[in-house]
């Protein structure tokens, strides 16, 4: 079977499930912020990503808040912008936001799969997780689901779930089968999927630093390890700002450099963006042709 049959969905499939998540997002679209919390590994990063995506809003990661911060947090919400939060960090502390432009979205998930995908990426804050409860023992997943329900969801004044399983027909989920070897942080992969990078638009996600030294680059991130590039790379990397479609990086790749290959040209694009895209430096950018088209006044942002 080719992979046109296995990766492309038909159009009726596509206009039916953009519906179905213009409608399931929709509601969250009159509050300027929304912060998407819960326990670490039930979908929380994911799930931000899919609102940010739908809404048309900018998506702040857990990384952009040093994890725990409240004070860039608060930041973040005194800012004249409208932000899809990532914080499961700052869970405990997440019904003081209690603001009448910003809602609270808990992300709920089998708890056994929170600690099967726990133990896989060899997650261990658990410890500091629980001692923002007064706790030295316990599963820290429990401790804040019923943390949440008999005290923080009465006392914020836009409390809202969503189930992680729930998110399994949207366009930027990933099968089970091949999340076995995502990294911590990773929730999106072009690799096997040539329909998909063939139509997305790379942008860069916030927070890197770029440094450019001679023939090579430094991409800097918090929290992770500097990833070098070369000058093709960085010749790729600056052409990553959400305007551009895969064929079009892949035409001033070839006219930049001359006497390039087109075969080869398109084997170190797609290596390049695969690499990229899986430790979260770029990302499908909001303008890609799959992107539901959503009038709702969210757009305006």
């Amino acid at each position: 079977m080719s992979w046109k049959k296995d990766f492309t969905l038909s159009r009726k499939k596509k206009i039916i499930i953009r519906e179905i998540y213009i409608i399931m997002f929709e509601k969250y679209a009159r509050f300027d912020n929304l912060l998407v919390t819960g326990p670490q590994r039930s979908g929380t990063r994911i799930c931000a990503r899919m609102i940010a995506h739908d809404l048309g809003r900018q998506y702040i990661d857990e990384n952009d808040l040093d994890m725990d911060s409240l004070y860039l947090l608060c930041s973040f919400l005194e800012k004249k912008q409208r932000y899809v939060i990532q914080c499961p960090c700052l869970c405990r502390y997440i019904h003081i936001f209690n603001r009448r432009d910003t809602a609270v979205i808990l992300m709920r998930r089998d708890l056994e799969e929170i600690a099967a995908s726990q133990k896989r990426i060899g997650w261990s804050r658990e410890w500091l997780e629980l001692a923002k409860y007064d706790r030295t023992e316990g599963v820290i997943a429990e401790v804040k689901y019923s943390f949440w329900e008999n005290y923080q969801k009465k006392r914020t004044r836009h409390a809202f779930e969503i189930n992680y399983d729930s998110l399994a027909a949207h366009p930027l989920w990933v099968a089970k089968d091949l999340r076995l070897n995502f990294k911590p942080e990773q929730t999106s992969t072009f690799k096997g999927n040539p329909d998909k990078i063939l139509k997305t638009r790379p942008i860069r996600n916030r927070g890197i630093f770029c440094c450019d030294k001679r023939n090579t680059a430094l991409l800097i991130k918090t929290n992770r390890p500097p990833k070098r590039i070369n000058a093709t790379g960085l010749f790729i990397w600056n052409l990553c700002d959400g305007t551009l479609a895969y064929r079009d990086i892949l035409q001033k790749l070839i006219d930049h450099f001359s006497g390039v290959d087109e075969e080869r040209a398109a084997n170190d694009l797609d290596t390049f963006l695969n690499d990229l895209f899986d430790d979260d430096f770029l990302r499908p950018s909001p303008n890609d042709p799959a992107a539901p088209v959503n009038q709702t006044p969210a757009n305006r942002s």
